[in-house]
């Protein structure tokens, strides 16, 4: 009869496996969104609970924490190394033994990291002592193989491989949860091994008690992990050891978290190694491994869910077309349902699922009164509505324009912006005085870079612009102010075909052509304001097979004036006649088969 039963079970769970039917999971566990589990070593539960040896566990964990009173490891599995395999895969694949990988490892794709990885959830291993350079396939310092189930399966290790990048990716050093936990970076199933020392396993000076020295590394470890962003929002950390000693347990199974019954709960279902695996199994919702199929859950060490109360402050702000809502989140809500219809009181047709406590109703017609309920949902189901309000979306203003630039020029101002969104057109205000007020000079601007002709020189201006829509006129922008002048303002000096000669900057913005120079003194005696000499003993010019170059000055405002100065010196040639060229700005030819020497008169003089 017991071996019809073995049987059976086996194949159940085989189905179960070949199938992929993953079993939900239970209204609480559905809300865990990281695991942590902390494996310990070789302790009955009655030697843990009530032990001076152990007064973190029993006077700080247990009080805050549920945990088991009848959990085992399974029937007759031992050493170590088969009770990891079978916690990562339901069965100890026929291993009794603690050896490498090398002698150990398997082929098969069916375990749970492999399940997560899948599924899209992160994982990882961390273990004390580890390098985190290689894959860590055998013994260093006091990290043990046989304690890291991991290692075992040839599609983490690349088949025994101490390089594999994909073990050493997720096979990591503890000293990297540390970091991990404070850049909330922390796998979502996080499985932490404690050396030899500190896992109870062995007695190590100082203390040379096995199990003070891991109450010890728990009591410093364990409120890193509770103060972390990750456990806050919807961790749980289990405990447990990995075996009984002379038989098969008790051995304890503590957990912590904020959707576990808490408070020194415990119980007495019979629960093993293949209780914990289902129990992650279905927090992740992946399916049921071998054993795992067959084992009761953890689900009663956590409390039941119950429905989120109605969202307060719910409040509704109508724009164009649209209306925007916000509430305050109601607690242990997963998401919220906002409904709305044209009726006060409802019914509510229209049904919007959100995660975030806030969200804008698109496509709606101005002039209509729209109400609005939110409700709060989780694991357990919905809870009651929130408190009606209502909105009457209606075309809005335009904001105001952004980034408003003013440049004085002779007798003008040259005016810019950025477009401001929904404005049809713009009101471009002026005033003499600081911060205004300000008077209309220029309006119906479809625009964003005007000039301003009815100015003064040596005034200066204060300007706002507004944009104009269908609702209205929106708000003014940032003031700008400039000051008109007669007086030129060099915006490129450019020394063409040479280098910087204070204050011109050395040749830029060209497009072909050659340079050359001369050593020659310069005559500038017939220029007003000349350029220094070096600027008129360098100069760019172009040759029979290209008889074109070209200068592409940048940054200039759209719209404005800007006067273009060329300063011009024939140092090559004596023949009047021999060199004739002409200048085209923005499409207008400025000067036609201009001859510098017959204009100048002489060679090496400037006009």
């Amino acid at each position: 009869m017991r071996t019809t039963l073995a049987n059976a079970t086996k194949a159940l769970a085989i189905a179960l496996l070949i199938s992929g039917a993953a079993i939900p999971a239970a209204a609480q566990l559905a809300n865990v969104k990281t695991v942590f589990i902390i494996l310990m070593e070789n302790h009955n539960w009655s030697q843990i609970k009530g032990s001076a040896s152990a007064p973190y566990i029993n006077n700080t964990l247990l009080p805050m924490a549920s945990h088991a009173e009848q959990y085992f490891n399974p029937p007759g599995i031992h050493p170590s190394l088969p009770n990891y395999l079978w916690l990562e895969a339901g069965t100890n694949f026929g291993i009794a033994n603690d050896n490498d990988p090398s002698a150990n490892h398997q082929s098969t794709t069916a375990h749970f990291v492999t399940q997560l990885a899948s599924a899209g959830v992160s994982w990882k291993a961390y273990q004390e002592d580890i390098s985190g350079t290689t894959c860590p396939l055998t013994s260093v310092a006091k990290y043990a193989p046989k304690h890291n189930p991991f290692v075992y399966f040839d599609d983490v290790t690349n088949v025994n491989n101490p390089n594999s990048a994909f073990c050493i990716a997720h096979v990591r050093p503890y000293t990297d949860f540390a970091t991990d936990l404070t850049n909330n970076t922390v796998a979502q199933y996080a499985f932490i091994t404690p050396n030899l020392c500190d896992d109870m396993h062995d007695s190590c000076a100082p203390l040379n008690d096995p199990i003070k020295q891991g109450d010890t590394w728990l009591s410093n470890e364990v409120p890193k992990i509770l103060n972390s962003t990750a456990y806050r929002n919807g961790g749980a950390l289990f405990i447990t050891w990995d075996e009984g000693v002379g038989g098969d347990g008790p051995i304890g199974m503590i957990v912590i978290s904020q959707f576990a019954k808490g408070g020194g709960y415990s119980n007495s279902i019979h629960y093993t190694h293949g209780s914990a695996l289902r129990t992650f199994e279905e927090i992740f919702g992946v399916p049921l491994l071998r054993d795992a199929a067959v084992q009761t859950d953890l689900e009663d060490l956590f409390a039941s869910a119950s429905l989120p109360p109605a969202p307060t402050g719910l409040t509704a702000t109508a724009g164009d077309s649209q209306v925007s809502l916000t509430w305050t989140a109601a607690g242990g809500a997963s998401s919220y349902n906002l409904k709305r219809g044209t009726a006060p009181g409802g019914p509510y047709p229209n049904v919007f699922s959100v995660t975030a406590n806030q969200f804008t109703d698109t496509g709606l017609v101005n002039g209509t009164t729209y109400y609005y309920v939110v409700s709060a949902v989780n694991s357990a189901g919905e809870g009651p509505n929130s408190t009606e309000v209502n909105a009457i979306p209606h075309p809005s203003p335009p904001p105001a324009p952004a980034n408003l630039t003013a440049t004085g020029g002779n007798n003008q101002v040259t005016l810019s912006w950025t477009a401001a969104s929904g404005a049809v057109s713009y009101n471009l205000k002026r005033s003499t005085v600081n911060g205004g007020p300000y008077a209309t000079v220029q309006g119906g601007i479809t625009i964003t870079s005007p000039v301003d002709n009815q100015v003064t020189n040596g005034t200066t201006y204060y300007y706002v612009v507004s944009g104009v829509n269908g609702a209205g006129e929106g708000p003014n922008s940032n003031q700008a102010s400039a000051t008109p002048s007669a007086t030129l303002v060099p915006v490129y000096q450019v020394n063409a075909g040479g280098a910087a000669v204070s204050p011109y900057q050395p040749d830029a913005f060209f497009n072909g052509g050659h340079t050359a120079s001369t050593a020659s003194s310069i005559d500038s005696s017939a220029v007003t304001n000349p350029a220094p000499a070096a600027v008129y003993q360098t100069w760019r010019e172009t040759s029979k097979k290209a008889p074109a170059f070209s200068y592409t000055l940048p940054g200039l405002t759209p719209g404005a004036s800007y006067t273009v100065r060329l300063h011009f010196a024939e140092n090559s040639l004596s023949r009047i006649g021999a060199r004739k060229f002409s200048v085209t700005i923005n499409g207008a030819q400025v000067l036609s088969s201009f001859d510098v020497l017959a204009t100048a008169g002489a060679e090496n003089k400037a006009l």
